[in-house]
């Protein structure tokens, strides 16, 4: 068990997206995980000194009951997702946490910038909010946009594409007569989105 999480700890630490060949929509559902489930992965606590452990472990628990996964959900929160605290704090210091990019591995990055931009100081990941059954894919999407991809992709008429950023949670789509992948880029909104679905 010890071996597989910490190849589980590996992969998602090196879980950033690749710009790849856009798919089509019936291959990236396959791809997908469900848009209805979200669980919180602890991560060690190596990087936290003695006193911040102790709050981050109790924080933790209050967030990983399923009850208290739902109410993220019902806020708005979804995965990728991750929990940073400072990494030498008092142990009073609310957690931060960043939700809806589109990878394990951005979610990581942006949790600690914003961390570190909001305490002054060094900040580590504590946990990261994931799908159900979570492993290293060839596509990941934010809960938003994998929700769009299962539930509503079909309505409308084609062609249509899909663009999301891999360092971000942003995400754009063109549909019907007229739609290209430029313009899908275009509603995403960042310097590196990369079209993902496309039918045609």
């Amino acid at each position: 068990m010890r071996k597989a999480m910490t190849g589980l700890a590996l992969a998602i630490l090196t879980a950033l997206p690749v710009a790849a060949d856009p798919m089509n929509s019936d291959a990236a559902r396959k791809q997908l995980f469900s848009a209805k489930d979200m669980i919180l992965h602890p991560m060690g606590l190596d990087a936290f000194g003695n006193g911040m452990k102790r709050a981050v472990r109790l924080t933790l628990d209050q967030m990983k009951s399923r009850g208290q996964m739902l109410k993220f959900l019902e806020a708005g929160y979804g995965y990728y997702g991750a929990v940073a605290f400072p990494t030498n704090g008092n142990g009073e210091e609310p957690p931060t946490i960043i939700s809806q990019l589109n990878s394990p591995g951005a979610a990581q990055q942006a949790a600690i910038n914003a961390c570190q931009s909001a305490n002054g100081s060094t900040c580590a990941v504590a946990a990261l909010l994931l799908p159900k059954g979570y492993s290293n894919r060839d596509l990941m999407l934010s809960q938003a946009a994998t929700a769009k991809v299962v539930n509503q992709w079909d309505e409308g008429t084609l062609p249509k594409y899909l663009a999301f950023s891999p360092s971000t949670n942003s995400w754009g789509i063109a549909k019907g007569p007229g739609a290209s992948a430029r313009m899908a880029v275009e509603s995403c909104k960042r310097s590196d989105c990369v079209v993902a679905i496309a039918d045609q």
